[in-house]
């Protein structure tokens, strides 16, 4: 690992160890917000996961640990939504790449079936955020949109804690020692590539539409 790199990773990594609850909320909480990370959060949860797998105590911590932070951080994008309207919403849904006629479709079972649909939408891919944006405009209540949020995402962050539980403890069996901290750097940079070219991709179809 590059020395340069050494000290922000040991300071990360003391701040898992030592609150590593606090800093895994923070961090699912400010992806759910909408402000993209060095790293996924679905690799954040597998790493926890691989740090509590043989202990299902630990994983079940991590899973309500996640699904708290994901009810608390979705609520930036829904109020935002719900304060500014439609007009925000989609020109949100655009950056992100989101099909518009997706986010009408989503709107109207958002509202037909509240919870339900909420918790239906963040379990299809490439709709989870636009759950928030749609809940907001169609001013679903917090009542009704906080308990979808919470149960996706203890279903969809359960899958992804077992994976790292399952795999986790045979990827140092697989990739060679030498190369383990190059790719703990080299997939928080592929993640931040294919972020900024879709987004630079959405600007330009809609430039050209």
């Amino acid at each position: 690992m590059p020395e340069a790199f050494r000290p922000l990773v040991m300071l990360i990594a003391d701040a898992i160890r030592e609150h590593q609850y606090v800093t895994l909320f923070a961090v699912i909480a400010i992806e759910e917000a909408g402000v993209p990370l060095p790293a996924p959060g679905d690799l954040i949860i597998a790493f926890y996961g691989w740090r509590a797998s043989g202990d299902p105590v630990a994983i079940a911590k991590v899973v309500i640990t996640c699904a708290l932070a994901s009810a608390t951080g979705t609520l930036a994008p829904y109020f935002v939504a719900r304060r500014f309207g439609e007009t925000v919403a989609q020109r949100v849904a655009g950056w992100l790449d989101i099909d518009l006629r997706r986010v009408d479709q989503l709107e109207g079972r958002v509202v037909k079936y509240g919870t339900a649909g909420v918790l239906v939408g963040r379990l299809i891919p490439g709709l989870r955020v636009a759950v928030s944006l749609v809940a907001g405009t169609a001013r679903l209540p917090l009542r009704k949109f906080t308990p979808g949020i919470f149960v996706a995402a203890a279903i969809y962050w359960t899958g992804w804690a077992l994976l790292g539980a399952i795999v986790g403890p045979h990827v140092r069996d697989v990739i060679r020692p030498a190369y383990v901290d190059v790719v703990i750097i080299a997939i928080p940079v592929l993640f931040i590539g294919l972020f900024v070219g879709r987004l630079l991709w959405a600007r330009r179809s809609a430039a050209r539409a």
